[in-house]
């Protein structure tokens, strides 16, 4: 690879170096097979995905997607066949280019390898291969600006989700690269940063990842005071900075990592990724296998940072380094055991008390570990829960020392300054410590931050050349989950003798949340192995209250815990993890299959993946299944369940629990109260049980019941069947060919699309039967039937029934009981049944059955045909050619307009005409039977029975024909005019 000449930078920084190291050798490249998402052919020799978690269980739901990544860098080649389809050209800043500006540029083009190489046939992949790119040519294009516009540059990383800085300042403490100095040069870049950090991702900030340095073991820069220390770059000591270290392919310190303790992570040198095209870059083709240094563990960390920001787009900057420390694993040497290899010191914990049963584990070499894509992941899904108000939980507070006359730093002598703070504020994140010093040689002296539990943070190590006069403000991360009370000291010692300085004074700025009795207890894979060296890990005592927090989200194994009890016990694939003495409220698992039971207390149980059991106890609770088949349990309280993905099983007692199954074919048993269920994709189960319930089947072949109260039914999507029960309730088919059963009560029941089935039951229904092809049954009671679109059969069956056919030829049957029952459009047929029916055909030719009982049957529009039935029948043709039989009865026809045919058949009927009959036929008129009339009562053309015979009968041989002189003619077949005298007329 290319250096880059520090005489050419314009800014002052004391040169900026890029933090990639050569790989050692030849790095053989091979194939891989296929993958999941794509063949990306060089996946099997990208070592560093195994050292960062299950990146493939990652993957299966993320991959960055909608996250937006700035590689600050010598530019990107956004048009990179492994990079085009992720690059957003639109997003460049106008101030700087983005490309390489000369065929060695390919450092940038590198690092937005590792990050987001898209998934494709092609090539590498990224960590974050969904995610979004944009180069920016900070280390060239910027430093030619004017300050403000380099600042600017700098200004602008507010436009991003992610930036990533794999380069950093010359490590020598000069001047210009302190931030604790506003007018130095650093002090300027932290000013913007800070504001950009502010701004960015609306307010909950700009995530800024940045590499250490790769300046440690090296004996060219030992000669000149430069051992390593990432200290001496000032933009690594920001609170807002991710700052990485690297490991090889075992997980060990890479001999070149810049350490310190503001580091906050480490990740592998990622060395296969893509190379600028052709032969330009470091390699000739399109991909290399030689990039390295902290510059190719910075975007691996950019790339979690990504997916964890696709998980939960409602972190904040603060909440990303949380999770990322918190989840972070164990690496290189052992816990309790000494440095080994390039290490510079050995793993700590510190004085915190709620991470894995403890302190948090620290390495100058790692920082809180590597970085672990899977836990942190998996964390970032459920952080909100445990920690909603981070932007607005910031606490700072700034105390100084600063004696009248200077402390003096004598030949292996040591100067000593104290912070008392008398009680907790915060629980801390950051500490800058800023210490004013004089020094005739600085190597010869070391600085340490002692904090009140005696914990010693080494934050200056004989680093330096020549001497010393000013104050530098060095950035503390180690220091995580401690409180701010208590004795602090800052000690600078000589080591050396023949030179000797001063201490003129000490500031420290902690920087955290405010204390809270609301604890978050986290614990890691890594628990089992700090226990064997801190025995004490295993007991946890809270007893200040609050609503608190087990995180397990970072577990793999089966975790069992019981929370009913003061006093609890913590298992984790049957091994005991913990004893715990105090109330716990909350609690959150990871992909294990969890068994967790709840307290009096409104408790929220995320199971996360696995099949878990949650039971939630008394209480307001909130379950959370996530993914798996989960089986839990609400109890007593008004609970909030949300099962998610899987084949879960629900089951809620006395309260009014409101219930989502999600995915997957889930059984839910409510109990008692007014609940909401919405069941979610899949073929689901639903006894709503006692109270007045809404359920919704959403999507799937469902099964619904509503048991007892007045309960809501909605089938959604598929094919649904749904019982109502007891009460009066309200059945939705929705989509699908559903059948409802709407049992006892005054129910309303709406079939919805394609063609489904109602059952009325008992009492008095209300059913409209939707499009399609219905089938529609009233039951026992009196009940309303719409047939709507489509061709449906409605049946009244018992009960006094009113049926509506719709559009469409249906067939409508009243049953027994006094039925009502309109045809609407379409070819129908309407059986009266049994009872005093009352018939409507409206539009259409329609069939009209009276069955049994006195009927009243009108054709409305269209060419209809009557069938009294028995019973005394009153028959209505209405508009259109219409044929009447009205069987036997004592029945009433009455045709209407139009060319009508008329059959009274059995006893003695009436026919009945009004004006513009039409040219009506009556097949069967008894002028013999004393009963049976012909009613010319409404016609007015006809003045009376002596006008009748005078002027408005003609013989036709074997039949008469009645005309009223308007066109309108009866015909009486097989009767004479002889046969006729005025008692077979009504006038």
């Amino acid at each position: 690879m290319r250096g880059i000449d520090f005489a050419d930078l314009t800014r002052a920084r004391g040169g900026v170096n890029l933090c990639s190291g050569m790989a050692k050798g030849n790095f053989r490249v091979s194939r891989s097979a296929p993958m999941p998402q794509g063949t990306n052919p060089l996946f099997a020799t990208q070592w560093h995905f195994s050292l960062i978690g299950d990146i493939k269980a990652v993957w299966a739901d993320y991959s960055g997607d909608g996250v937006t990544v700035a590689v600050y860098d010598d530019g990107v080649q956004g048009q990179h066949v492994d990079l085009r389809d992720n690059y957003d050209q639109t997003l460049e800043i106008e101030l700087v280019g983005s490309a390489p500006n000369d065929r060695y540029d390919g450092h940038g083009t590198a690092v937005a390898g590792i990050i987001a190489a898209t998934d494709n046939d092609r090539g590498a992949i990224g960590v974050s291969f969904g995610a979004t790119l944009v180069g920016v040519d900070y280390l060239n294009d910027a430093f030619t600006l004017s300050m403000t516009d380099y600042l600017g540059v700098l200004g602008a990383a507010q436009k991003f989700d992610i930036v990533n800085f794999s380069w950093g300042a010359y490590a020598s403490f000069l001047t210009e690269a302190d931030i604790g100095d506003a007018d130095a040069q650093a002090g300027q870049e932290r000013a913007a940063l800070e504001e950009a950090v502010a701004l960015g991702r609306d307010g909950l900030g700009t995530i800024i990842t940045k590499a250490a340095g790769n300046f440690a073991h090296d004996a060219n820069y030992q000669r000149v005071g430069i051992w390593g220390n990432s200290q001496a770059d000032g933009i690594s000591n920001m609170h807002e900075s991710i700052v990485v270290a690297a490991t090889d392919r075992g997980g060990n310190a890479m001999s070149y990592s810049s350490w310190g303790h503001n580091i906050l992570v480490a990740a592998p040198a990622a060395s296969v990724t893509t190379d600028l095209s052709g032969s330009a870059g470091y390699a000739f083709g399109d991909t290399t296998g030689t990039f390295g240094g902290t510059s190719a563990a910075t975007p691996v960390v950019s790339g979690v940072a990504a997916l964890m920001l696709e998980a939960n787009a409602n972190l904040h900057w603060r909440d990303v380094q949380n999770i990322l420390s918190a989840s972070a694993a164990q690496t290189g040497s052992s816990f309790g055991h000494a440095a080994s290899g390039y290490e510079v010191d050995g793993w700590f914990s510190n004085g915190a008390e709620n991470w894995n049963g403890g302190g948090m584990t620290y390495n100058q070499s790692y920082g809180y570990g590597m970085v672990d894509a899977l836990a942190a992941v998996r964390m970032a899904e459920v952080w909100s829960y445990m920690s909603p108000d981070t932007a607005n939980q910031t606490t700072s507070v700034t105390l100084s020392n600063t004696p009248a006359q200077a402390l003096a730093i004598s030949d292996f002598g040591t100067a000593a300054l104290m912070i008392d703070v008398d009680s907790a504020s915060l629980r801390i994140e950051h500490v800058y410590v800023t210490v004013s010093f004089s020094h005739s040689w600085m190597a010869d002296i070391t600085i340490t931050l002692i904090a009140p539990d005696g914990t010693q943070v080494r934050i200056l190590d004989h680093d330096g050349q020549n001497g010393f006069d000013d104050d530098w403000t060095f950035g503390v991360t180690s220091l995580r989950g401690m409180t701010d009370a208590g004795v602090w000291r800052v000690e600078v010692a000589d080591t050396v003798a023949g030179d000797v300085g001063a201490l003129d004074g000490i500031t420290l700025e902690f920087e955290g949340a405010a204390i809270s009795d609301d604890d978050i207890y986290t614990f890691t894979n890594d628990f089992q192995t700090l226990l064997t060296r801190e025995g004490e890990r295993g007991e946890i005592t809270d007893s200040n209250g609050g609503d608190d927090w087990i995180n397990m989200a970072a577990v793999t194994g089966n975790v069992h815990l019981s929370m009913q009890s003061a006093n609890a016990t913590l298992k984790v694939s049957g091994n005991t993890w913990s004893e715990i003495d105090g109330r716990m409220e909350h609690f959150a698992g990871g992909d294990g299959n969890d068994t967790v039971a709840g307290n009096i207390a409104d408790n929220h149980l995320i199971g996360a993946r696995g099949n878990d059991v949650l039971l939630g106890g008394d209480g307001a609770d909130t379950l959370d299944g996530g993914d798996g088949a989960d089986s839990l349990a609400g109890d007593y309280g008004d609970d909030l369940i949300d099962a998610g993905a899987g084949d879960d099983t629900i089951t809620s007692s006395r309260g009014h629990d409101t219930i989502t199954a999600g995915d997957g074919n889930d059984a839910i048993y409510a109990g008692s109260g007014d609940d909401v269920i919405d069941a979610g994709r899949g073929a689901d189960e639903v006894q709503a049980g006692k109270g007045n319930d809404w359920v919704s089947g959403d999507e799937g072949r469902d099964s619904l019941y509503g048991s007892y109260g007045d309960d809501t039914l909605d089938g959604g999507y598929s094919a649904d069947v749904l019982y109502g029960g007891s009460g009066n309730d309200l059945l939705i088919g929705g989509q699908g060919e559903d059948n409802l059963h709407g049992e006892s009560g005054d129910d309303t029941m709406l079939g919805g699309s394609e063609n489904d089935k109602l059952y009325g039951g008992q009492d008095n229904d209300l059913m409209y039967g939707g499009s399609q092809q219905d089938r529609v049954y009233g039951g026992a009671g009196d009940d309303t039937l719409y047939g709507d679109a489509g061709f449906d059969r409605l049946e009244g069956q018992t009960g006094n029934d009113l049926l509506y056919g719709g559009a469409q030829a249906d067939n409508l049957y009243g049953g027994s009981g006094h039925d009502t029952g309109y045809g609407g459009d379409g070819q129908d047929r309407l059986f009266g049944g049994s009872g005093d029916d009352v018939l409507y055909g409206e539009d259409g030719r329609d069939g009209m059955f009276g069955d049994r009982g006195n009927d009243y049957l009108n054709g409305g529009a269209g060419g209809d045909n009557f069938f009294a039935g028995s019973g005394n029948d009153y028959l209505v043709g209405g508009s259109g050619d219409d044929t009447l039989n009205a069987n036997s009865g004592f029945d009433t026809l009455e045709g209407g307009s139009g060319n009508d045919v008329l059959c009274g058949n059995f006893n003695a009927d009436v026919f009945v005409f009004a004006g513009g009959f039409g040219n009506d036929t009556i097949a069967d008129f008894d002028a013999f039977n004393p009963w049976e009339r012909i009613d010319l009562r409404q016609v007015t053309a006809i003045a009376d029975i002596e006008d009748l015979f005078a002027n408005h009968l003609t013989d036709l041989g074997h039949s008469t024909e009645i005309f009223d002189g308007l066109g309108n003619t009866i015909l009486l077949k097989g009767v004479q005019i002889s046969d006729l005298d005025s008692s077979d007329f009504l006038y």
